[in-house]
């Protein structure tokens, strides 16, 4: 397939890294000729300076031929100008990324219906709605729903102090109905059989059915208090959803914001939160204000270098639990070594919806991991190779594991003797190098 991707940012680039590595033919444009330079020299694409809402520059460069235009620049207007422009071109399909809700809102059907955008990705509202389920499941680092929000998956750091460190997974005693089906160590996944040791900073994805979720992560981590406070750092479009999220569930929330006009507004959009007017990255402020006594910390300024330095005095000064947004890729291993209970990345939340919509068909749902591994949610076609078979005869390549089956509304945890049936909706962890030979093996034959 023939994409256009215009921005080369941390979206952009992530996103064109993600489908070049499955085969697509990738052009990308961009204004800065810094990221034109660097992204050239990573990537396997056509990386071309310009505006890539131009009229011009596209057609000249043979947008018309291209099946999918995706437009992840900084500015809505420009996406959504490229995606506008795109379709008066011919290309049949486009992607905008559209913070603005004055431009998109779930309930107004103006960019879909009126401006032809067949795919729109609010970066804000995915990385609100990841933070709000993890601390939902109080010991995960995060939670990926699948199957109808039936089916879901927690990720959970292993610490120290956690009761399975050294232990061989068979002796691990889980509640019926869940399973590990991937363990990322050292930045490599790995699929675990039941002579796998856990490690200290392993981390682990446990599957089970959404009810029990809680009983799995507990069996694992000893962090699963119930979270009833939260101090958010950033009253910006991710912190103000989030707080306003979280009161919907009922938890005390207070946000710490510097700028004093949008302090005023998130105070008016909130019910009972306290909004303070501070820098928020001051040790003895955030002591005077019982961050050691606060339930979760979360970091959510538009500053990486912000909310790691806040997240760290949060964590060095008691909170229980350190929630830190990750925009920049380089950034993500730094937070792990600086001790962040619950890194977010929005630039892996949009590729994945991204991938999600480009997959479309029997692929459910994505959700792509630093590492590269995928946790897929997939629909057993009539016919493919897969159907009707056992698990145990399936030939699954190396590092993919079956984790969950949705079958008329019930959810099994499978063995071997499992059989496949068209229809069903699978959930499966799958290393990065098996990620195409699993598609395949779900395809229409």
């Amino acid at each position: 397939m023939r994409v256009f991707i215009v921005g080369a940012g941390e979206v952009g680039f992530s996103t064109a890294h993600m489908l070049s590595r499955e085969g697509h033919q990738i052009t990308m444009i961009e204004e800065s000729q810094s990221l034109v330079e660097r992204v050239g020299d990573q990537l396997d694409a056509l990386v071309i300076q310009g505006n890539g809402a131009s009229p011009k520059i596209l057609r000249e460069n043979g947008a018309s031929r291209a099946d999918l235009l995706i437009a992840v620049t900084d500015s809505d207007e420009v996406n959504i100008t490229a995606c506008v422009v795109a379709k008066t071109q011919g290309v049949e399909r486009t992607v905008a990324r559209i913070r603005n809700n004055d431009y998109y809102d779930t309930r107004d059907p103006f960019a879909t219906d009126i401006l032809g955008i067949d795919f729109v990705i609010h970066p804000e509202r995915a990385a609100a709605e990841e933070i709000r389920e993890a601390l939902r499941v109080p010991g995960s680092v995060n939670v990926e729903t699948f199957a109808g929000r039936s089916i879901e998956v927690a990720e959970v750091a292993i610490k120290s102090d956690s009761p399975v460190v050294g232990r061989a997974i068979r002796e691990v005693k889980f509640p019926q109905r869940s399973l590990i089906v991937g363990v990322v160590r050292k930045g490599d996944a790995i699929v675990p059989k039941g002579d796998t040791v856990l490690q200290e900073e392993d981390h682990i994805f446990l599957i089970s059915e959404r009810r029990h979720i809680h009983k799995v992560v507990a069996a694992v981590t000893k962090n699963t208090r119930k979270i009833d406070e939260v101090m958010i750092f950033g009253g910006g479009r991710i912190g103000l959803r989030l707080a306003l999220a979280l009161e919907s569930d009922g938890v005390s929330v207070k946000v710490i914001e510097k700028d004093a006009e949008r302090a005023r507004y998130v105070a008016t959009r909130l019910r009972k939160g306290l909004v303070l007017h501070d820098e928020g990255v001051s040790r003895d402020f955030l002591l005077q204000e019982g961050v050691n006594q606060t339930d979760a910390f979360v970091a959510a300024t538009g500053d990486d270098r912000a909310n790691l330095l806040a997240s760290l005095y949060a964590r060095q000064l008691g909170a229980r639990t350190t929630v830190s947004i990750n925009s920049r890729a380089e950034f993500s291993p730094l937070s792990e070594a600086l001790g962040v209970d619950v890194p977010i990345a929005p630039r892996l939340l949009t590729a994945g919806a991204i991938l999600r919509f480009v997959r479309e068909g029997d692929v459910v749902a994505v959700t792509l991991l630093e590492t590269g591994a995928e946790m897929i949610e997939l629909r057993v076609p009539d016919r493919c190779r897969v159907a009707g078979r056992q698990l145990a005869q399936i030939r699954f390549p190396p590092g993919v594991i079956a984790g969950a089956i949705l079958r008329n509304g019930e959810v099994i945890i499978p063995g071997g003797e499992d059989v496949l049936m068209p229809g069903d909706d699978v959930v499966v962890f799958t290393v990065e190098a098996a990620v195409d030979e699993v598609e395949r093996l779900f395809s229409p034959s």
